[in-house]
């Protein structure tokens, strides 16, 4: 990849798309700033001006990873309600495809940070509570429609989506590559249709 260029945002969003790029496939203690720069064709002092430490990078890295899949799903779960927008919402986040791959690479190399970091742990617990909290917006109409009785446990069944998306997700990129996208989306709505109807 080249030097950067641009306006200043432009230039953080292609370091970081290097950094992700490099965590993706060797893995989050082999990136140091000089390997990112080295990637780029740059000194470490031309990164330092837009991230002051390999920490500031990787965690922009990593916002960035979060954010980008969490607003494909909330834009899935725009629509009618029903049990097809929660399997839009499913489908928008699994590893259907190679950029979604490498996102979930990247996230499971954070997670496995945040193990002996008690920062990094909590980060992982509110990214965690947007996923539930969503997952309950889209399953909550589905007793008005009928498909979930009316006493469900709508928080329940929305914390049991979004732990086996991310399942299934970590599954997908940690021993089954080779999975294609069509095998995903009909197992996960197998699945995620026991999870909700019972």
């Amino acid at each position: 990849m080249s030097r950067p260029r641009g306006d200043h945002r432009a230039r953080r969003e292609a370091i970081a798309d290097t950094a992700a790029q490099l965590i993706a496939t060797r893995g989050l203690d082999q990136v140091t700033l000089r390997s990112v720069a080295a990637a780029l064709g740059v000194t470490t002092g031309v990164l330092t001006h837009y991230f002051p430490s390999k920490d500031a990078l990787l965690r922009h890295t990593k916002n960035r990873a979060f954010d980008r899949s969490f607003a494909r799903a909330s834009a899935a779960a725009v629509g009618p309600p029903g049990m097809e927008r929660v399997h839009a919402v499913v489908a928008a986040v699994l590893p259907l495809d190679a950029e979604r791959r490498q996102l979930w690479r990247l996230l499971v190399a954070f997670y496995g940070s945040a193990v002996g970091s008690p920062a990094r742990r909590r980060g992982q617990e509110r990214r965690m509570s947007r996923w539930y909290d969503l997952y309950r917006e889209v399953v909550a109409p589905l007793r008005e429609t009928g498909e979930i009785p009316g006493d469900a446990d709508v928080a329940r069944i929305g914390t049991a989506l979004a732990l086996f998306v991310e399942g299934l997700a970590i599954h997908v990129v940690m021993t089954s590559p080779t999975a294609s996208a069509e095998w995903q989306e009909s197992f996960a709505r197998e699945q995620v249709r026991r999870l909700v109807t019972g």
